[in-house]
C-alpha cells in the first residue's frame, strides 16, 4: 500500500484552472496533458504541504514532552506540592500526633521520637483591640425641621410617599388621608411611628423595629444594629425635603464615599485638605478626596501590624493587632486633622475608645510553666497550636514516632514517574522512521477509509524526532545529574538503594527497597541534603533542567529550549516559536506556488484551446475546398 500511494503522481494535486473545451476537435486528452506539463509545480506544492504536516506533528510531539516535564515538575518540584522534593519538610520522618482536640500538632525536621505533655493551659493568647465607644456616623435625622405643608394636597384620592430601607429590606411609606387625620389627632411622631411599625413590625409587643423621634422640629429614625436609608419614590424629592431629609441619606458610612462626603458624627478637621496620623510608628497621609475603602486597605496592607475594619451593624471602627500577646501593641497618633478621632480610634480621653488589652498564653510543658505571646509555639521540633484552655489536672499528650513509609512511597513514585519521563524521551529519540509513509495529500485521503488514514498517519508519525539533539541534551543532563551528589563527599542515590537499571534500559532507575529502608532510618539528614541542598541538591538541579527545557514564562528568547522550538498552548509561546514561524513561512510559499501553478495551467489551457480553434478552422476550410471540388 505504501508504494502505490507514494508513487501516485496523479494524486499529488488536482488541476486548479480548467478553462476551455478539452479535445473536442483534436481528440487529445487535454486534462492529462496539462496535468503532466505542470506536474513539477504541483509536486513542489505537495512537498511543501507534507513539510507543513511534518512540522505540525513534530510540534505536537515536542509539546507532549513539555507537558510531561511540566507535570513531573508540578508534582515533585513545585513549592505548592505536598510531594515537593525541594522542601525540607518532605523528609520529616518523625510524625507528631495527639488525641486531643484542644491542640493541633505537626513535626518539623528537628523533631525526634518521644512525647510531650501539655497541661494547665489557663489562658490563650489574644490580640489587643481598639474600638470606638459610640457610632461613628450621624444618626438618620432631618437636616431641617419638618414642614407642615407636607400634608397639603393629601386627600382621599391623593397621597405622598417615600422609601425607607433597613439593611436589604425596602418599604414604601405612604402618607395618605388616614395618616393626615392621625397627625391631626395624635401628632406627627405617633402618626409616623404607626406607619413605620406597620411597615417593619415589632421586635416584641410594644417595641418597634424602627423607632421614630421628633425633637426640635426634626424627625429621626433609628434601629439598633441595622442601617437605615431614606430615598425618594419615583424622583419625588419634594416629599423628603419637607420631611427634612435628603435623597439617599443614611445612618451608616459607605466605604466607597470620599472622606469629605462621609456623614461622620465628629468633625475631621482636615489640614490643607489632608489628614496625617501614625499607627505603631508607621506614617499615613490621606486627602479628603480619598475614599474610606482606600484608607482601610492602605492601613491593612502596611507593616503597621494592625487590621482596620468598619462594621455597618455597630457603626464602629476597630483596630486589631496582628501580633497577639500582652503589651501596648497599638499606638495611634494624629499629626494633622482628627480623622482617627472621628473614627473613634484616637483621643485624649479613655471614653473616646474602648481598648481591650492583648493577653499572653499561659501553660505548662512537661511540668514547666511557660508564657508565650502567641498560641503557636514550638517544643522539641514540634509545632503546637493552642486551641482551647484545659481543665484542672487535664494533660494533653503529644507522641512523636518514626514513620518512613510515607517518604519511601513518595520516593518510589518519584522514581517511577522519572522513569516514565525518560522512557518517553528516549523512545522518541531512538524510534526509526519509515520513509515509505509520508504525510497523505487530500487527494490520497479521498481514496482511503478513515481507519486506513489513521493507520497510515500513525506510521507516518513514527521517527519524527529520531536522533533529536534537543531531547538528547535534556536526557543527558538528567542522567548525569542523577548519579552525582549534592556536596563533595556526600551520599548519592546509589547509597540509598537507587541505581541505574542497566545500559539496555536507557537511563532508567531501579530501587533496592531493603537498602532504601535502611537509609531512610539511618541517613535521614543526608537524604534531605542530597535532594534539597541549595543549587547542588538533586531536586534543585532537576528543577533547573526542566526549567531550561519547558519554562513558558518570560519573553521570547528566555524560555525553555522546547518552548522556544515548539511553543506551548495557552501561552504567548503558542505562536512565538521556531516551528510556528517555519509553518507560517512555508504556507506563504505554498500560496505563492499555487498562484504560479494556476497561471501555468491557464497558459497551457490557452495553448490547447488555440490548437482546437486552429484545427476547427482548418477542418472548416478543408470541408469548403472539398465541397468546391465535388460541385465542379
Amino acid at each position: 500500500m505504501a508504494t502505490s500511494v507514494n508513487s501516485s503522481t496523479s494524486a499529488l494535486s488536482s488541476l486548479s484552472a480548467k478553462t476551455g473545451m478539452a479535445g473536442l476537435v483534436s481528440g487529445l486528452d487535454t486534462d492529462s496533458l496539462v496535468e503532466s506539463l505542470t506536474s513539477t509545480s504541483r509536486s513542489k506544492i505537495t512537498q511543501k504541504q507534507q513539510s507543513v504536516q511534518r512540522l505540525e506533528w513534530k510540534q505536537t510531539a515536542y509539546r507532549n514532552v513539555s507537558k510531561a516535564l511540566k507535570e513531573f515538575q508540578s508534582k515533585y518540584l513545585d513549592v505548592l506540592s505536598a510531594t515537593n522534593f525541594r522542601s525540607a519538610s518532605l523528609y520529616n520522618t518523625v510524625k507528631a500526633s495527639t488525641a486531643s482536640t484542644k491542640i493541633s500538632v505537626s513535626a518539623t525536621s528537628a523533631a525526634t521520637t518521644g512525647s510531650i505533655e501539655i497541661s494547665n493551659v489557663t489562658q490563650l493568647a489574644t490580640s489587643q483591640t481598639i474600638t470606638g465607644v459610640s457610632g461613628a456616623s450621624k444618626t438618620l435625622t432631618g437636616g431641617t425641621a419638618y414642614d407642615s405643608s407636607l400634608l397639603d394636597g393629601i386627600s382621599g384620592t391623593t397621597s405622598k410617599s417615600f422609601l425607607l430601607k433597613m439593611d436589604g429590606t425596602v418599604r414604601t411609606i405612604t402618607l395618605d388621608q388616614a395618616f393626615k387625620n392621625s397627625v391631626g389627632t395624635d401628632g406627627l411622631e405617633v402618626a409616623l411611628q404607626n406607619k413605620i411599625t406597620t411597615a417593619f413590625g415589632e421586635k416584641s409587643a410594644g417595641v418597634p423595629v424602627v423607632d421614630v423621634s421628633f425633637s426640635d422640629g426634626k424627625i429621626g429614625f433609628t434601629s439598633s444594629g441595622a442601617q437605615l436609608t431614606v430615598s425618594a419614590l419615583n424622583s419625588d424629592t419634594a416629599t423628603l425635603t419637607k420631611l427634612g431629609f435628603t435623597d439617599g441619606q443614611t445612618d451608616r458610612l459607605n466605604t466607597s464615599k470620599t472622606l469629605a462626603d462621609l456623614p461622620l458624627l465628629k468633625s475631621t478637621n482636615a489640614v490643607d485638605g489632608e489628614y496625617k496620623f501614625s499607627i505603631n510608628g508607621k506614617n499615613f497621609s490621606f486627602k479628603t478626596t480619598d475614599t474610606l475603602s482606600s484608607v482601610i486597605s492602605k492601613v491593612n496592607a502596611s507593616d503597621a501590624g494592625v487590621t482596620m475594619s468598619y462594621s455597618t451593624i455597630t457603626d464602629k471602627f476597630s483596630l486589631t493587632a496582628k501580633e497577639s500577646g500582652a503589651g501596648d501593641n497599638i499606638v495611634v497618633k494624629e499629626t494633622a486633622g482628627t480623622l482617627m478621632n472621628a473614627f473613634g480610634l484616637a483621643g485624649t480621653e479613655d471614653v473616646d475608645m474602648d481598648t481591650v488589652a492583648g493577653k499572653n498564653a499561659i501553660l505548662e510543658v512537661n511540668g514547666q510553666s511557660i508564657v508565650r505571646t502567641s498560641n503557636s509555639i514550638e517544643v522539641n521540633g514540634v509545632k503546637i497550636q493552642l486551641l482551647e484552655t484545659t481543665a484542672t489536672n487535664e494533660k494533653l499528650t503529644i507522641s512523636m514516632s518514626e514513620n518512613t513509609t510515607t517518604l519511601k512511597d513518595t520516593i518510589k513514585s518519584f522514581v517511577s514517574d522519572y522513569n516514565n519521563m525518560i522512557t518517553m524521551m528516549n523512545g522518541l529519540i531512538k524510534e526509526n522512521a519509515d520513509s515509505d509513509y509520508a504525510p497523505l495529500t487530500d487527494a490520497q485521503k479521498e481514496e482511503m477509509s478513515e481507519k486506513e488514514i489513521e493507520t497510515w498517519e500513525t506510521k507516518a508519525k513514527v521517527g519524527l524526532l529520531q536522533g533529536d539533539s534537543v531531547l538528547k541534551g535534556i536526557t543527558s543532563k538528567m542522567q548525569s545529574m542523577m548519579y552525582g551528589s549534592a556536596v563533595s563527599g556526600g551520599i548519592t542515590l546509589f547509597n540509598i538503594g537507587i541505581s541505574s537499571a542497566g545500559y539496555a534500559e536507557n537511563g532508567k532507575l531501579k530501587i533496592d527497597e531493603e537498602k532504601l529502608d535502611t537509609a531512610l532510618k539511618t541517613k535521614g539528614s543526608d537524604i534531605k541534603e542530597l535532594f534539597t541542598k541549595e543549587t547542588t541538591g538533586l531536586a534543585n538541579q532537576l528543577n533547573s533542567i526542566i526549567d531550561g527545557a519547558a519554562k513558558t514564562s518570560g519573553v521570547k528568547g528566555s524560555r525553555g529550549s522546547l518552548i522556544e522550538l515548539a511553543g506551548y498552548e495557552s501561552t504567548l509561546s503558542n505562536t512565538e516559536n521556531s516551528i510556528t514561524e517555519s509553518i507560517t513561512k512555508t504556507n506563504k510559499s505554498i500560496t505563492s506556488l499555487k498562484t504560479k501553478l494556476k497561471t501555468e495551467e491557464t497558459y497551457y489551457w490557452n495553448k490547447f484551446s488555440a490548437l482546437e480553434t486552429a484545427m476547427q478552422q482548418l477542418n472548416t476550410q478543408s470541408s469548403m475546398i472539398s465541397s468546391f471540388g465535388s460541385s465542379s
